[in-house]
């Protein structure tokens, strides 16, 4: 059953529960603007921040997770959207919207939830980029997708911020992002992105360190007493991060949510792959570089690895700094 759900005024999108999944579904947003003119959004607030400035967007409706909410979130929807469209796989999501009483409800009929789908379609057969994977799902149920670039328009105020936090460091900067919240197989050593970080700044860049507040030793560790260093990991929030990316000259990262915000803000960029597959997940991005080492085992899509790291063992810094001049020259 995958007939294209009716067209009205308004549709209700559940986006993905991380943000590199979230920015990689920005272009179904923008080719359901063709049909509905307004946009309802339905994601965890941190995400719902990143895409407050996205057109047509008529109301955001956060969720948090666990039985409670769930059924909260419910409960306040109930009978106020006819159509809805959920981007994530779980069967809690549909759930939420069975329970909500959207009138019509389409996703990928995955784990155990096509029974609260009435427009259920089957996953592609073929391996494709995150994505295509998204963008499949509105081609199947009968709309024109006429757009495949990530787009993420940013707030005004995420925008002064960032000028504010970036006015004493001269261009050009460079970023770096060095958090992955998948797990250690998708994270370059720290000590290595140090002496890039070193070989940044004798280059002649300004630095700013990217992340979470997890991530604040690791920025620490990484800025240490380099001149024009800024650690500001911890210290913005997800549009801020976002905004101040794109003002840099250079972005490095892991496979991470904010390598996809620089792909989206098509920022000069370096991405460094351990575990996951650039195919699958890669930046979509002309102006982006990705290093990776091949070997048998790779991509295994672990968290960790049994084999002391071999493919992040394998990347030199000075494999990824040559990369960096590349991208920004």
């Amino acid at each position: 059953m995958s007939a294209q759900l009716p067209e009205g005024e308004e549709i209700l999108i559940r986006l993905p529960n991380w943000v590199g999944d979230a920015v990689m579904a920005t272009p179904v947003l923008v080719n359901l603007a063709r049909y509905y003119s307004k946009l309802a959004l339905m994601a965890r607030p941190h995400i719902l921040r990143l895409f407050s400035a996205f057109p047509q967007v008529s109301r955001m409706i956060p969720v948090e997770g666990g039985k409670k909410d769930l059924l909260s979130v419910a409960q306040g929807i109930r009978g106020q959207f006819q159509s809805g469209l959920l981007l994530p796989n779980s069967f809690s999501s549909a759930l939420i919207f069975f329970l909500g009483r959207v009138k019509y409800r389409a996703g990928y009929a995955t784990d155990g939830r096509s029974v609260l789908l009435t427009h259920r379609v089957k996953r592609p057969k073929e391996k494709v980029h995150q994505t295509e994977y998204y963008l499949h799902l509105l081609e199947v149920l009968g709309f024109s997708v006429a757009e495949r670039e990530l787009r993420l328009p940013l707030p005004d105020h995420a925008r002064r911020r960032a000028l504010n936090l970036l006015a004493d460091l001269p261009a050009p900067r460079a970023g770096i992002a060095p958090g992955a919240a998948f797990g250690p197989a998708k994270r370059w050593p720290i000590s290595r992105y140090r002496a890039l970080a070193y070989h940044l700044r004798r280059a002649g860049f300004s630095l700013v360190i990217l992340g979470g507040a997890e991530e604040r030793p690791a920025g620490e560790e990484i800025a240490g007493d380099l001149p024009r260093a800024r650690n500001l990991c911890g210290l913005t929030d997800l549009p801020t991060a976002a905004a101040i990316i794109e003002r840099l000259d250079l972005f490095v990262s892991n496979d991470s949510g904010l390598m996809h915000v620089a792909a989206a803000l098509k920022r000069p960029q370096v991405a460094i792959f351990g575990s996951t597959d650039p195919e699958a997940t890669g930046p979509l991005n002309p102006r982006s570089v990705v290093v990776r080492t091949a070997l048998p085992c790779s991509p295994c899509l672990e968290r960790t690895c049994k084999n002391n790291y071999a493919c992040f063992e394998a990347i030199k810094v000075s494999d990824v700094f040559e990369a960096c001049l590349k991208v920004w020259k």
